[in-house]
């Protein structure tokens, strides 16, 4: 078991500080906020309390990371960070790390995977990439899944969120940027090319919300299920709530207005208005996995309120297995490839996250 700090980026974020004070009960001591602003990072350890203390790191400079990973077990990831700084500062020094940012689709292009793999091995590294629900819950949930039928050929992935999910400005920004871009479906073996929120699709989620209309959406998990599971269909979908802003969305794709929301002023704009709402923290979400395996398919969903919750959740839990050393070989791994489902689905159970599994049917 390791016994250096538990180092949050971001950690006095809407998410970050969920993670912090999640962890902070079962590691007295051990916790460690940071941010750009040593003021909020010790504000925010304070209020967590269980010896939680703030740190001052800015992972666009490296002499800053060096020094803030000095006494570092674990680093979790809380911000969006394009060159993966922090990631490979956490492999060179041969620690355990994990990230809740999106942006893992170019892992699936050239051998951008399989070089982080290698230096984290050769390291010792321990790297989970892809915490929180869509990549982090799914991946999980398509593991048990495929252990009870046997494998995976199909997996189709959808998430329901509210458009006033207070998640924070970071999905914002993200969920405008994906709009201007394509990316690759993998079907049937290969990889096709589409558009962000193209391709409708009427998704039956648990009940009250029942079937509302997903869209294609690049969600990182697809583009390693390929390596990760054998499959050979991956498909990931989105839905918002109210269903008018999903419309909206689409529109603008069809249009081709989405050029707009890609010049970083306007999406700046877009973001300081965006701020300004109050939001609702408990906003309901759905997410639903669905496996299909030699004519076989079977489906897990999760419903709850509050995606910040549900992310902050599975991440720590996560953390968990890093900190405590159940997630002991050196190299790069998606969840479903070191997170056993029971303990992990029970963990979310305690906070009140409820992971449910149909039974085995033939596929349609």
């Amino acid at each position: 078991m390791d016994t250096g700090s538990i180092l949050i980026v971001g950690g006095y974020g809407v998410v970050g500080s969920r993670i912090a004070a999640d962890l902070a009960v079962d590691f007295p001591g051990r916790v460690v906020v940071a941010g750009r602003s040593q003021q909020r990072a010790d504000a925010a350890a304070a209020a967590i309390g269980h010896g939680v203390r703030g740190r001052r790191v800015d992972v666009g400079v490296p002499s800053s990371i060096a020094a803030a990973l000095d006494d570092v077990a674990v680093a979790v990831n809380c911000i969006d960070q394009p060159d993966r700084a922090l990631l490979w500062a956490a492999i060179e020094r041969g620690l355990a790390y994990t990230d809740i940012t999106p942006h893992l689709t170019d892992l699936g292009r050239g051998a951008a995977y399989e070089r982080i793999d290698a230096a984290a091995t050769a390291s010792g590294a321990r790297i989970v990439l892809g915490a929180g629900m869509v990549p982090g819950i799914s991946n999980v949930m398509v593991r048990a899944l495929a252990e009870v039928i046997g494998g995976v050929d199909t997996i189709e992935t959808s998430l329901l969120l509210s458009a006033d999910d207070v998640l924070g400005p970071g999905s914002f920004d993200y969920l405008l940027q994906e709009l201007t871009m394509s990316f690759d479906v993998h079907v049937d073996g290969a990889d096709r090319r589409v558009r962000a929120f193209t391709a409708p699709r009427g998704v039956d989620f648990p009940a009250p919300l029942g079937i509302r209309r997903a869209y294609l959406f690049p969600f990182s998990d697809q583009v390693l299920y390929p390596r990760t599971v054998g499959a050979r269909t991956v498909v990931t979908r989105l839905a918002i709530n109210p269903p008018r802003m999903s419309r909206l969305l689409a529109l603008l794709v069809s249009t081709r207005a989405t050029h707009i929301t890609a010049r970083p002023r306007i999406r700046a704009l877009l973001g300081r208005l965006r701020r300004g709402r109050t939001g609702h923290p408990d906003a309901p979400y759905a997410l639903r996995v669905d496996v299909i395996h030699h004519g076989r398919a079977v489906t897990a969903t999760l419903t709850g309120a509050g995606q910040a919750h549900a992310t902050a959740t599975s991440t720590a839990a996560l953390v968990r297995s890093l900190a405590d050393g159940a997630i002991a070989t050196p190299g790069a791994w998606m969840p479903e490839q070191v997170i056993a489902p029971a303990p992990f689905f029970h963990r979310l159970s305690q906070a009140g996250l409820h992971v449910k599994t149909s039974d085995p049917e033939p596929a349609i």
